[in-house]
């Protein structure tokens, strides 16, 4: 009974454990988690003989530890970090409390806060990414005197055994070493976590600061076509204007930033280098002003070097400033916008436009002051509708004077001030009506896009100037390639420099008009448009790479065409043929590869390539067979090479010079400087006079006839004298005169003479007529007319005695 008690157990435990839930995971799951984890091999300890000199190389260890947590200890930099950081902050929030709701605040206003919001942030995560940095060097620190600790405990209790003569004195004093490392650490992680949180808490700040200017960005952006505002017509407009108005208009002048002591004890460096830019640029304008004449497109710019020299230096280092108040911003304003102005009236020549720059430059400064004092809205809204409403009459009478300068024609100026005062009509219907947003967006985008283009064709004439005084440098003309290719690679440069400058301004036209905030949002949107081909989502990005390869494909294998052709094929002995021939594999392999890499980029499939040629094959048979013939005709002539650029060819009983092998057909350049376009497969398949395929020596045939009954061997004599006597005549084969028959009408010769350049043949043949008929004037040889004889078989009888009746009388 006992051993069948026994049995049934064991039969019970056997199957709890087959099917308990543990076994059924463990069939289920994968192979690896079926394997157990290897456990850690447990320390190695030394014996005893080692922990003297362990405990020496711990006593170094730790000395090192110590410096190292004294320079990790350091904190003084990030306080003062900090501390910079939590004043600016505290600025920037009284600013904004002063400034009020950010709904009554302008586009501009609200996005240069926003801005600076950014710039703080980037900070604040600048100083928290250093700190955190910190606490992980410290960290890892504290672990690695932990795992030392955890070893040298480990150690002790391994030396159990009584005969062993442990050395109890060296384990404490290690405990007792890395017991103050660890405390050490621990002093040290303190500091810097309470800065972690400091900088944390005023990120929290400024996130829910930008999130405020955010959304009040958005906002705006959807109440473009919105009534935001009451209308003039509503009484609710004029109860604006109350006490409560006159306080916020004084509040928001008197708190104006001054310029302080302390920002010149801050930012003085700053100052000096625009200072310092200001005289130097200037001054070398005004040095190299003669020798840098010779650039057309640099003229405005020579004739207002100090106008320069402020505008490139407020442009080039403002962004330096970390604490600018707003009077000095506005005073940087200032310099840059009536520089600019300056300078764009340099490139206009009517005096209607630069009244126009000046007026423009004039109502942007002075919108920006209103800005800055915080002119309540509701006075605001009066100034932009007062504005629009002076003028509409001022564009139209410049508009009228400027049809009556151009005696009664219309150009785009005219068409421009014509359309600002549309603007200007729609922007005060706009703010009377109370679409206040509307109307100052209409504003002032139409303004800032009058000064984009102005900017825009300012920075094309200095980009087309740059690059013509770059590349006419003595230093580049000392180069082959610049000598011969200088001016097309100008034209490349300013092609390209022209795209990017408009693709540029499109672009910032779609953030002045509030389309988007900044310029990267605009480009991430134009990059992510696309549409969906089958299984494939075909976006503008794709595309651009796309064609941005094809494009320096293009332009890599005409600069390599080029620099083989200037300065390695002149070391080489390679004939023009060789050249042209090596030139082209170039540029098919090249633009081949760009091909490849642009499709991959745009997403197609290169397998997809078999059922292309499949296609491309049908369509060779149906239709581009003649195509596809001149093609491969014009790989046979650049291997085979029956004829070459440069060979002097005659088809169609039409000489002419092969000029260019191109892939469908050749260009064959006649005598008469007229060009013949001949299919390749026609000087494959048909026969062709090539005179220069392996020489350019040529046999020149000069006919001549003279008179019946002259003396044969002295012409032969004056032939053979005048094809030796003259200098470029071959003297092997030597010249040969032949008598070659009796003709109608004289004894027939021919000159037969061989000279080294059939090019010349026409000049050479010329020459020597020309000494064929003096030879024959001075020995009396003559040259006949040509005789012909008349017999006469039957006469009428009438003509006959008319005839005799006229003798008889005579």
């Amino acid at each position: 009974m006992n051993r069948c008690t026994t049995w049934l157990l064991l039969l019970l435990t056997v199957s709890l454990s087959l099917y308990s839930p543990g076994h059924a995971l463990s069939e289920t799951a994968p192979a690896s988690a079926q394997v157990p984890a290897a456990a850690p091999a447990p320390p190695v300890y030394p014996g005893v003989a080692e922990v003297i000199p362990q405990l020496s190389k711990l006593t170094e260890a730790a000395s090192q530890a110590e410096a190292k947590i004294a320079s990790l200890s350091e904190t003084a930099s990030f306080e003062g970090q900090l501390k910079t950081i939590r004043e600016r902050q505290e600025e920037l929030t009284r600013r904004l409390t002063e400034l009020g709701d950010p709904a009554g605040w302008s586009v501009d206003r609200l996005l240069e806060i926003r801005q600076r919001l950014s710039e703080r942030r980037s900070n604040q995560k600048k100083l928290l990414d250093a700190i955190s940095a910190r606490l992980a060097d410290v960290e890892a620190l504290r672990q690695e005197w932990q795992g030392k600790k955890e070893f040298w405990k480990g150690w002790e209790a391994s030396l159990k055994d009584p005969a062993l003569k442990v050395p109890r004195d060296a384990f404490r004093k290690q405990r007792s070493l890395v017991e103050g490392i660890l405390e050490k650490a621990a002093s040290v992680s303190a500091p810097l976590v309470t800065l972690q949180r400091e900088v944390t808490a005023l990120q929290e700040k400024s996130l829910e600061e930008f999130n405020r200017i955010e959304a009040t960005l958005n906002a705006l952006r959807g109440e473009v076509f919105k009534k935001t505002s009451h209308s003039f017509a509503n009484l609710e407009y004029y109860r604006q204007f109350n006490a409560e108005l006159w306080a916020a208009l004084k509040s928001g002048a008197a708190g104006i930033q001054g310029i302080d002591r302390e920002f010149f004890k801050e930012q003085w460096w700053v100052l000096l280098l625009q200072v310092m830019m200001v005289f130097a640029l200037s001054g070398f304008i005004r040095h190299y002003r003669k020798q840098s004449g010779a650039t057309a497109e640099w003229k405005f710019l020579l004739e207002h070097s100090w106008a320069t020299g402020v505008f490139v230096a407020v442009l080039s280092f403002s962004f330096l400033y970390t604490r600018l108040p707003s009077l000095g911003r506005f005073v940087l304003w200032v310099l840059a916008v009536y520089s600019a102005a300056v300078l764009i009236s340099g490139l206009l020549r009517n005096p209607r436009k630069i009244f126009m720059v000046y007026l423009l430059a004039s109502l942007t400064l002075f919108s920006l002051a209103l800005q800055i004092i915080s002119l309540p809205h509701p006075i605001y809204r009066l100034y932009l509708a007062l504005l629009a409403l002076l003028g509409i009459p001022v564009l139209l009478i410049l508009a009228a004077n400027n049809v009556r300068a151009h005696r009664g024609k219309t150009d785009g100026f005219t068409m421009a001030l014509r359309l600002g005062a549309v603007i200007l009509l729609v922007s005060f219907i706009a703010q009377v009506g109370g679409y206040s947003t509307l109307s100052s967006r209409l504003i002032e985008s139409s303004i800032k896009s009058v000064f984009l283009g102005l900017f825009a064709a300012m920075a094309l004439r200095l980009g087309r100037g740059g690059i013509d005084f770059l590349l006419g440098q003595e230093i580049l003309n000392r180069y082959r390639f610049f000598r011969r290719h200088g001016g097309e690679v100008a034209v490349r440069l300013k092609r390209v420099f022209q795209f990017l400058v408009i693709v540029y301004a499109c672009f910032y036209v779609t953030e002045v008009w509030g389309f988007f905030d900044t310029l990267g949002q605009a480009w991430d949107a134009l990059m992510s448009l696309g549409v969906t081909v089958g299984e494939t989502n075909v976006t503008f990005e794709m595309v651009f790479w796309a064609l941005l390869v094809l494009y320096l494909s293009i332009e890599v294998s005409w600069l390599t065409r080029a620099l083989l052709d200037a300065e390695v094929f002149q070391h080489t002995g390679y004939d023009r043929g060789v050249r042209d021939a090596i030139k082209k594999l170039l540029h098919y392999s090249l633009i081949f590869v760009g091909f490849l890499l642009a499709v991959t980029l745009a997403g197609v499939d290169l397998q997809a390539f078999a059922f292309i040629a499949g296609a491309l094959g049908i369509g060779i048979g149906f239709g581009l067979q003649n195509i596809v013939n001149n093609f491969v005709s014009g790989l046979i002539l650049l291997f085979e090479r029956p004829i070459k650029a440069g060979d002097m060819v005659v088809i169609d009983n039409e000489w002419g010079t092969v000029r260019k092998i191109g892939m469908r057909s050749t260009i064959v350049e006649t005598l008469d400087q007229s060009e013949i376009i001949v299919p390749n497969s026609q000087l494959i398949s048909e026969k062709v006079t090539n005179w220069t395929l392996s020489t350019k020596v040529a046999r020149i045939v000069v006919p001549v006839g003279v008179a019946y009954g002259s003396d044969v061997p002295l012409v032969l004599r004056i032939l053979l004298e005048t094809g030796t006597g003259h200098p470029e005549a071959l003297p092997d084969p030597a010249p040969s005169p032949i008598f070659v028959g009796f003709g109608d009408s004289s004894l027939d010769f021919e000159l037969r003479v061989w000279i080294n350049d059939i090019s010349k043949r026409l000049r050479i043949r010329s020459e020597i007529v020309q000494e064929i008929d003096r030879r024959f004037r001075e020995a009396g040889v003559e040259i006949p007319f040509p005789q012909r004889d008349l017999h006469l078989r039957s006469v009428d009888g009438k003509a006959t005695l008319r005839v005799s009746r006229e003798e008889e009388k005579g």
